[in-house]
């Protein structure tokens, strides 16, 4: 299974879809590091560099664009999981941040849709 063994930094803000999100990446046989905001995620990904990262497009405080930008600084070749319930601004990240790997999952997901986005990140 790809995610087993990788460090996944999981960064959402509702409680709840956290947890959800966390559960099923360690079911996958990965360990799990939770921020829950945009400013918490780029502090742990320059300090843990996580193999790989999910990221909330709505946080309190910072937008995705903001944490986007201070997680590239910071951490080489990131791989960065857009979870969102708002695809419509797929294509301005991706112009916006066309050098960073970058995978997307729409809400509402199942664990298959997720760990199937995470695993063609790893793989590159």
């Amino acid at each position: 299974m790809p995610l087993t063994g990788r460090t996944i930094l999981v960064t959402e803000d509702e409680p709840d879809q956290q947890e959800f999100i966390a559960t099923m990446l360690e079911d996958a046989g990965a360990k799990v590091v939770a921020a829950h905001n945009g400013t918490q995620a780029m502090e742990l990904a320059a300090s843990i560099r996580p193999d790989l990262m999910t990221l909330d497009i709505n946080m309190p405080g910072t937008d995705v664009f903001q944490v986007l930008a201070g997680i590239t600084k910071t951490s080489p070749n990131p791989r960065i999981c857009i979870v969102s319930g708002r695809p419509e601004l797929r294509q301005v990240i991706m112009d916006k941040f066309s050098e960073v790997e970058i995978g997307f999952v729409d809400k509402p997901f199942t664990r298959d849709t997720l760990i199937a986005e995470l695993g063609r990140l790893i793989e590159g």
